[in-house]
């Protein structure tokens, strides 16, 4: 393999382990936004 084809392969690499890491975020956000609707929901039902 020349150089250009090992770049490109380990930009693909960064890449998917970007995209990877961006769907965690914001499944992270997703889990505690509903979580912090939830427990809103459930105070102003209570109150």
């Amino acid at each position: 393999m020349d150089k250009r084809e090992e770049e490109s392969s380990a930009d693909q690499l960064y890449d998917r382990r970007l995209k990877g890491t961006f769907i965690t975020v914001l499944g992270i956000g997703v889990i505690i936004f509903i979580s912090w609707l939830a427990m809103f929901l459930y105070y102003i039902a209570t109150v």
